[in-house]
């Protein structure tokens, strides 16, 4: 609709000009020097409409030239995106179906065209670590913690999680130490370092964190008493390992009333 109302617009100022020029042709005199060049108006309004349509496609083309290159870059880094994002799709449905070395290979494929880096080096991780590749899992949360320096938090949870479903407790307990002092309250933190302390025997720590985890309701009431009483037992037992019974005492007093009143605690303190 657009196109014919400019088409008809250009009809009808053609129309004008032609009916303008039939009565009165015109004359055009240009000298300059000894030189002199006369015609009529309309030969020379249509010179002068031909050198303008002329400079005008040269233009275009003389653009189309120069940005061609950039053209041909924006084209290939698109079809180079299309890529990663393809074989990043493959990696993950591969890594979800326990296809782990297949799934690593499609994840590190195109990886420097992809525009979500870290998703590939943090999947080709998991995958790493399921082929008991730790030295090439740790390679690549590197990769993934220079790439995206503002992910640290969850480069390093992920590392965290590899690292404690391997058994690597002392690179865990040092991994989260530094996650608890830059976020000592995000939730996934709180609950890694919830379960590290049980695998590693920390009673102490984990009863400092156990009103932080009922706080954020991280657990519930049942798993919240189930951890209370394995806590205060351990720090019973770790007490009376000593063979002293002043250290039993006050490790008895140190629990909280309710837990003193208890009646399994009171029969493992007796």
């Amino acid at each position: 609709m657009r196109l014919l109302i400019t088409g008809l617009l250009a009809l009808a100022v053609s129309v004008m000009v032609a009916l303008a020029l039939k009565q009165d042709n015109g004359y055009v005199l240009i000298a300059y020097d000894r030189w002199t060049l006369e015609g009529s108006l309309a030969l020379f309004l249509l010179l002068v409409l031909a050198l303008f349509s002329g400079l005008y496609l040269f233009l275009r083309a003389w653009l189309r030239i120069w940005r061609s290159p950039r053209k041909l870059r924006d084209w290939q880094g698109h079809r180079g995106a299309r890529r990663a994002r393809k074989k990043l799709t493959q990696g993950l449905l591969e890594l979800s179906e326990g296809h782990w070395q297949r799934a690593e290979k499609n994840l590190m494929r195109h990886i420097g065209e992809s525009e979500t880096p870290l998703i590939n080096y943090l999947a080709a991780a998991r995958c790493a670590q399921q082929q008991g590749a730790n030295q090439r899992r740790d390679h690549y949360l590197e990769l993934a913690r220079q790439g995206t320096p503002s992910a640290d938090l969850a480069v390093g949870i992920t590392q965290a999680e590899l690292q404690l479903a391997h058994g690597q407790l002392e690179q865990a307990l040092a991994t989260l130490k530094r996650l608890r002092d830059t976020a000592p309250g995000n939730r996934l933190v709180l609950k890694l370092r919830q379960e590290l302390y049980e695998k590693t025997g920390k009673w102490d720590e984990l009863r400092q964190l156990l009103p932080e985890l009922k706080r954020q309701e991280l657990v519930d009431q049942g798993e919240l008493a189930r951890l209370e009483f394995q806590v205060f037992c351990r720090q019973l037992d770790g007490a009376a390992a000593h063979q002293d019974p002043d250290r039993l005492t006050a490790a008895w007093k140190a629990l909280p009333a309710t837990a003193r009143a208890a009646e399994p605690l009171l029969l493992r303190y007796a």
